[in-house]
């Protein structure tokens, strides 16, 4: 009976996707090989939705739930208890990336850029290949002038993401502006 149990619980152990959830995910390096070689937007956009529910599965319940409950208060537009439940996801969670992204997310939509970028910096720093930190990352370079980063941000999203095509419009106006090129 011991040995049943042990087997059984070894078992649940090794398949629970949950886990492994976030951006330590096994299964992003294949999805990020699709992206990759992804020829349209709409497939990529697929790919992307994938990538994106792997992100936001924490491997704990409470994560998720505060993480869920953060979303709402965007939705509601109550950004101060939004940032106050990701602020508690952080303290709980400092190694999960999409928590530093959303965190920073909602600092720049609601005008604090500075405030933003060492939070989209974090969630790139724990997953290199979140190219929603590294576009917004760019975008907040250009805004605060810093164009030669945000060109090196766009370039670093779009070698993530070739379907990023606004994306690339900037890379292609920066590039000419700052390099006397197009792409």
């Amino acid at each position: 009976m011991r040995i049943t149990l042990v087997f059984l619980l070894f078992t649940l152990m090794s398949v629970a996707p949950q886990a492994l959830a976030d951006q330590s995910d096994p299964h992003l390096d294949r999805l990020f090989l699709q992206l990759s070689k992804a020829t349209t937007p709409p497939e990529a956009q697929g790919v992307e939705k994938e990538i994106q529910s792997l992100w936001l599965v924490s491997g704990s319940d409470t994560v998720d739930v505060l993480m869920g409950r953060a979303q709402a208060s965007i939705g509601v537009q109550d950004a101060a208890t939004a940032k106050k439940l990701f602020d508690a996801v952080t303290e709980m969670r400092p190694n999960y990336a999409e928590v530093w992204y959303e965190r920073g997310a909602l600092l720049a939509a609601v005008g604090s850029p500075q405030e933003a970028l060492p939070d989209l910096e974090r969630a790139i720093d724990l997953e290199p290949r979140h190219y929603p930190a590294i576009v917004l990352a760019g975008r907040i370079a250009e805004e605060t002038g810093n164009k030669h980063a945000a060109l090196d941000f766009y370039r670093k999203a779009v070698a993530i993401n070739p379907q990023l095509e606004a994306t690339r419009r900037k890379i292609a106006a920066l590039a000419a502006e700052l390099e006397g090129k197009d792409i």
